[in-house]
């Protein structure tokens, strides 16, 4: 039977506010799991050295004490200092960078189940980025992706490296997954949220997820005007994953420490031989020759004990290397499967969907659903689309579908649709003719009026009797949108989607205020009560 898993709607009681206010109170501030994923979290502590470093190596093994970093640690990378700016994802590690070597910072990250969250890492264009998760490298590391972890706690590290000179900034954040991928059943509990830490953990092992494709929130890549169309045409980029554990029986790291329980019997504490030489039990005397500030266990005996206390891990499904998901967006299906999949690789597929269907996938909370197939195993999930990057497409670039004539000049009958009505519509650089009159500036319409049909004529500034305009004709929405508001003082971005409705008056009043440009046919008045576009900020558990 398939194992059905969706999101499931946290309602905190009086006990858990209760806790809040105390953790809060003592500086920890510790939410329910939906407060405490309502936005991104910032990265803000890390342990930090420099180290050569060959692009595309793991700078750190697999297997043995130096897999997993600690504060003031000596380690074939380096000396591990503490870096910690509480609250702040924008962090300058130039203090720790030298000529010639990279720059690697590392965290611990705990979360309560297997889940995926979107890992955004930037750094200076003349710095070169690399991350790995688990110890499992994450592609195109530079840009924003979703990755998954493991029950537990989880590794990440980054890697700046770069010209000399070159500033060593790295901004991280983690932001919840809005996709519809498979998430754990189970009821939800205080003690649900994401635990940033910088120092080892006791007890952290080599780990990884489940085994499991996921799908990424599908990212705008443009918005299409076609000749007599009802509607914008969105095309969508999308990514297919696989997550997992990728070491095989007998290949390297398959018994990296910790993975296996030990053979052989519990041992109590009190029977492990002193490092003196004593007898068991015996309080012993330290020789001359002991260095009671080195290690502690040189025979491994006390690691293999907390294995024993620990248990056995749960087992863990490697990375499926084939694997399928169906995408639906309010009801438009899109199919993405692979058969050479590797875990942290996305492979990239497109598609293209009504507007109108875009934006009915942001307001609802189960606008994106996901089945799933996999080497082993299936399931589904629910999620919704941001609203935000809709509302940015709508405002930026609009490719107008004319037809190019061989004497370079583009032509078609365009149709006003809903999402554009009411707008100031103004074409790029070139010569415009609408319905037989030339027009300054590229005024299309203003303004547009809903189901009205447009004769235009477009001649690119560089086309010539010879050829015509590589790039096509394009247009964008006059005015101020939603990338030039404010962070607060705005409504927020789901509001401003639901307002975007019939004439788009409301819409129009939130984006512009009172009146509007002129021209505009908003309405005059006070605009909708304002909502802030950025809440509170989020309280995760963090720990140096």
């Amino acid at each position: 039977m398939r194992d059905h898993t969706m999101h499931r709607p946290v309602r905190p009681n009086l006990l858990s506010l209760l806790r809040t206010l105390l953790l809060c109170a003592a500086g920890v501030c510790a939410l329910t799991p939906g407060a405490a994923w309502a936005q991104e979290i910032p990265l803000d502590r890390w342990l930090v050295t420099s180290a050569e470093h060959a692009a595309g190596e793991p700078p750190l093994p697999v297997a043995g004490p130096d897999r997993f970093p600690d504060r003031n640690a000596e380690t074939a990378a380096g000396t591990w200092s503490l870096f910690r700016r509480d609250g702040q994802a924008a962090l300058d590690f130039s203090e720790f960078s030298e000529a010639g070597q990279a720059t690697l910072a590392h965290a611990y990250l705990k979360s309560a189940a297997d889940a995926s969250v979107r890992l955004e890492l930037g750094a200076e264009p003349c710095t070169r980025i690399e991350a790995w998760v688990n110890a499992q490298h994450i592609a195109d590391a530079g840009s924003a992706r979703e990755v998954r972890l493991a029950a537990g706690w989880n590794t990440l590290l980054v890697v700046l490296d770069g010209e000399p000179g070159c500033e060593r900034s790295l901004s991280a954040r983690l932001s919840p997954d809005t996709g519809p991928n498979v998430r754990a059943e189970r009821d939800d509990r205080p003690g649900d949220r994401l635990t940033v830490q910088a120092s080892r953990p006791p007890g952290v092992r080599p780990t990884w997820p489940d085994g499991v494709v996921t799908v990424s929130v599908p990212r705008i890549t443009g918005l299409a005007w076609h000749p007599d169309g009802d509607d914008l045409q969105a095309a969508i980029r999308y990514d297919l994953a696989s997550w997992g554990r990728e070491f095989g029986a007998g290949t390297a790291g398959g018994d990296a420490p910790g993975i296996q329980r030990p053979e052989g019997r519990f041992r109590n504490p009190l029977d492990l031989p002193r490092r003196s030489g004593g007898a068991p039990g015996d309080a012993g005397d330290a020789g001359a020759d002991d260095d009671e500030t080195g290690p502690t266990d040189p025979e491994g005996l006390r690691a293999r004990m907390v294995a024993q206390l620990l248990g056995r891990p749960e087992a863990r499904v490697p990375a499926p290397s084939a694997g399928s998901a169906e995408l639906r967006l309010a009801g438009e299906s899109f199919v993405a499967a692979s058969n050479e999949l590797q875990p942290g690789v996305p492979v990239s597929f497109e598609g293209v969907l009504p507007f109108r269907k875009l934006r009915e996938a942001a307001l609802r909370n189960d606008g994106m659903k996901g089945e799933f197939r996999w080497d082993g195993g299936d399931g589904d999930g629910e999620g919704r689309m941001p609203a935000a990057p809709v509302l940015s497409a709508l405002h930026g670039p609009l490719d107008l579908a004319l037809t190019a004539g061989t004497d370079g000049v583009w032509r078609g009958r365009l149709r006003v649709p809903d999402a554009l009505a009411g707008f100031t519509l103004r074409g790029a650089e070139g010569s415009w003719t609408v319905d037989g009159a030339a027009v300054e500036d590229g005024l299309l319409c203003s303004p547009c009026e809903r189901g009205r049909r447009l004769e235009v004529e477009f001649r690119g500034a560089a086309a010539t009797d010879a050829g015509t305009d590589a790039e096509g004709p394009r247009a964008r929405i006059a005015g101020p949108g939603l990338p030039d508001l404010p962070e607060t003082g705005a409504a927020g971005a789901i509001e401003l989607l639901r307002a975007l409705e019939g004439d788009n008056r409301r819409y129009r009043a939130l984006i512009w205020g009172p009146g509007g440009p002129a021209g505009s046919g908003s309405p005059s008045g006070p605009p909708l009560q304002a909502v802030s576009a950025v809440q509170a900020a989020p309280a995760a558990r963090v720990r140096s």
